[in-house]
């Protein structure tokens, strides 16, 4: 069904019609989907997904020290690989973690004062840039500029003193004297500590360079591969429809969240969602790919959780909202930019999301079970998100242990269990804790392209059996 028409080149939105409910096809749909979580699942064994099943049976009431070491097991395999692999963010970490002026460093570079100083510091070398020397009439000012010039370049290379800088400033005025003045400490400081040896060691580590992986490339395949298998899906569930007037169930791709169903601070928010599965201008459910995979879905959860909670929790019942899906550079005259495409989603439906057919009655209802995964390969589980791994290898006992194993040691695995005290006591840690309940949820809500294909069976099923 066209969401959109077509006036002197433009798309205007037409309003939403009355929803057309279908309720026997996506109970259906939704018990489908719940079947197919009840397979068992297991982990793919990789370290990462150790961990997690460490935190996931620590949850579910088991206490036992096995537990504890597929936990510090899953790290220390961490731990080695990246040792292996020379990780220059771990060794970056290990750095700060031994030497306290390292850490100094870090904090500083990154306070808004030192940006502050570093601007004010290319604002006095513009100043006295070669053409404005050039054009300077004043021998004695030229000179002044030449010398300011020439200390601001030094110092900016380690030869010189940020305090010439300052007295080069002097000579050309007083205000621009004062107005460098309150960060020459700042910059002197910044010096002061970039000639330690433990920072001219953090310094000098460089990331190896890494060609473009195509990543981007292969996400646009995964989703134009599952694009594909739900359209199928919808097709048979067209083709199961008794109605000959029902306006048919299709899949809506790259739909942009409207402002009005999204917070301000969105940053644990979806913006734009892979999919959805539309019935005429009501939206069935909200499906997301993920080229990662598994991995990439527990930092990800929260995210498309919030995103269906929050459009479920604002729109109004007897609105309409238009999601942009886009620029159509088909409908663009030469030379303009094509008019974003509108797909209008009624207020009713979107309410609906927060409970869809059946209610699909969950244990753990934090996770909607309209927002679903769709993945070209089953799932067995979901590791830790890599930002959880990561400050995992980052906590003290983790890298003590990295360095050891980085000078040659081999160092018991029990020095890494002060690691999961930490996660049981720290409330800094508790996020991960957050992540893995809502991942453990959203692995209930992950389908492979076998799934899909059964679920298309199942309906071209209750066809023929019609």
């Amino acid at each position: 069904m066209s969401t959109c028409r077509r006036v002197d080149g433009a798309v205007e939105p037409l309003q939403a019609p009355a929803m057309i409910p279908n309720a026997p096809i996506e109970r259906r749909l939704y018990a489908l989907m719940a079947d197919d979580r009840s397979a068992p699942r297991a982990g793919d064994g990789s370290p990462a997904q150790k961990m997690a099943d460490a935190l996931s049976l620590w949850r579910a009431g088991d206490r036992n020290a096995s537990t504890r070491e597929q936990f510090c097991a899953g790290l220390k395999e961490t731990l080695e690989r990246l040792v292996r692999d020379n990780d220059v963010d771990l060794r970056k970490a290990i750095l700060q973690h031994r030497f306290p002026k390292v850490k100094d460093y870090r904090l500083l570079v990154a306070s808004p004062k030192c940006e502050a100083a570093l601007q004010a510091a290319k604002k006095l070398r513009d100043l006295a840039h070669p053409a404005r020397i050039e054009r300077e009439p004043d021998p004695a000012r030229k000179s002044h500029l030449q010398a300011l010039a020439a200390a601001v370049d030094d110092a900016r290379a380690g030869r010189g003193e940020w305090a010439s800088v300052t007295a080069g400033a002097c000579a050309l005025g007083e205000k621009i004297a004062a107005d460098f003045a309150p960060h020459a400490d700042v910059l002197a400081e910044k010096q002061q500590l970039e000639r330690d040896a433990s920072v001219i060691e953090y310094l000098a580590q460089r990331a190896p360079h890494q060609s473009r992986s195509g990543g981007g490339a292969r996400g646009r395949d995964v989703e134009d591969r599952v694009g594909t298998e739900l359209t199928q899906l919808c097709n048979a569930m067209n083709e199961a429809t008794a109605s000959s007037d029902d306006p048919g169930y299709r899949i809506v791709r790259g739909a942009n969240v409207p402002p009005a169903l999204r917070p301000a601070e969105s940053r644990h928010v979806k913006g734009e969602l892979d999919f959805l599965l539309m019935h005429g201008n009501d939206v069935v459910l909200v499906g997301e790919t993920k080229a990662g995979g598994a991995t990439a879905i527990g930092a990800d959860c929260l995210k498309l959780r919030n995103a269906v909670v929050e459009m479920a929790a604002r729109a109004q019942q007897d609105r309409a909202y238009a999601f942009t899906l886009g620029s159509d550079k088909r409908s663009a005259a030469a030379g303009e930019k094509g008019k974003p495409q509108v797909l209008q989603v009624s207020g009713e439906s979107l309410k609906r999301l927060a409970a869809p057919p059946g209610d699909a009655p969950d244990a753990q209802p934090t996770w909607p079970a309209s927002a679903r995964y769709f993945l070209p390969d089953a799932v067995t589980g979901i590791p830790l998100s890599q930002r959880a791994v990561a400050y995992l290898t980052w906590r003290p006992a983790s890298l003590d242990y990295a360095q050891a194993l980085f000078d040659g040691a081999q160092p018991a695995v029990e020095g890494l269990e002060s690691v999961w005290r930490e996660l049981g006591e720290d409330p800094k840690l508790a996020w991960i804790w957050e992540e893995r309940a809502l991942a453990e949820q959203a692995l209930n809500a992950v389908h492979g392209s076998e799934s899909i294909a059964g679920f298309t069976a199942a309906f071209a099923q209750m066809k023929r059996g019609s």
